[in-house]
């Protein structure tokens, strides 16, 4: 990925926000703009090129800081974290990135344990998409779809401090953080809970993967008519954030030792 910084001569404006141009934006941007697998595809476009400019600190962010050295500093770093964060959700928005769930299902025949469990959680995900379709990132699937790589569905890990988590850490822990948009997180527990089970993400140092937990009832709840669009930009605007965020963060093994002993 060729990391990149919004300069001014790339700048626009959209509703009356500072923005990049369409024409700056990562191809994949420009791509879904035109796309007609969503629902609010240019909205989502819109949001992109503003998150990108209002992160640079151009505008607010480097009031933080007179001195002209850090204030440079602080503002191409967060430029940059900004344009990852950009990028990465433009090609998860793509259609070919969301998880083939027929293929995931054949998978899952061949497993010797844990059969009934990850039929649940596919079921699950499968539910969340005839709910939210492409209007989420396909990373929000695979968030949950990634238990299935383990040999214990339950197994709890550190995103931080896990070997074998590292690769994904930053673009899982951006969905779980941005799921806590209150009503989209009561859609995804009423979702999971209608087949037994939580998703839960412990989070407090950033750092635990959704795990599944059986519950023991079901409730149905739907976001209203009137409050998906909004719901679903607010989600959007807080995993970019997040992921952007998560660089930046630090994380201690003290919060969730055993036998801690100091």
């Amino acid at each position: 990925m060729q990391l990149k910084f919004a300069s001014p001569e790339t700048l626009t404006t959209i509703a009356g926000e500072p923005a990049v141009l369409l024409e700056s934006m990562p191809e994949s941007w420009q791509r879904i703009v035109v796309g007609k697998w969503m629902t609010e595809p240019r909205v989502y476009t819109a949001m992109a090129q503003v998150f990108w400019q209002k992160s640079t600190g151009k505008l607010s962010l480097c009031r933080a800081t007179r001195h002209s050295t850090s204030q440079n500093a602080y503002c191409e770093g967060n430029g940059l974290l900004a344009w990852e964060a950009v990028a990465h959700f433009g090609e998860a928005f793509l259609p070919e990135s969301y998880p083939d769930l027929v293929q995931i299902r054949e998978a899952i025949q061949v497993r010797d344990i844990q059969q009934k469990e990850c039929t649940a959680l596919v079921n699950i995900v499968s539910d969340l998409f005839d709910e939210l379709g492409y209007d989420v990132p396909a990373t929000f699937y695979w968030t949950f779809l990634h238990p299935l790589q383990r040999s214990n569905l339950f197994e709890v890990r550190s995103f931080r401090f896990s070997e074998q988590d590292l690769g994904i850490a930053r673009k899982f822990d951006a969905i779980l953080h941005g799921g806590y948009v209150s009503m989209l997180r009561r859609l995804i527990d009423s979702v999971s809970s209608r087949h037994g089970y939580f998703l839960e993400h412990g989070c407090g140092c950033e750092n635990h993967l959704a795990k599944l937990k059986a519950c023991d009832s079901s409730f149905t709840y739907t976001i209203p008519d009137g409050a998906r669009q909004k719901t679903l930009r607010a989600f959007l605007w807080s995993v970019m954030e997040e992921y952007l965020l998560f660089e930046l963060r630090s994380a201690t093994r003290l919060v969730y030792a055993d036998n801690l002993v100091i």
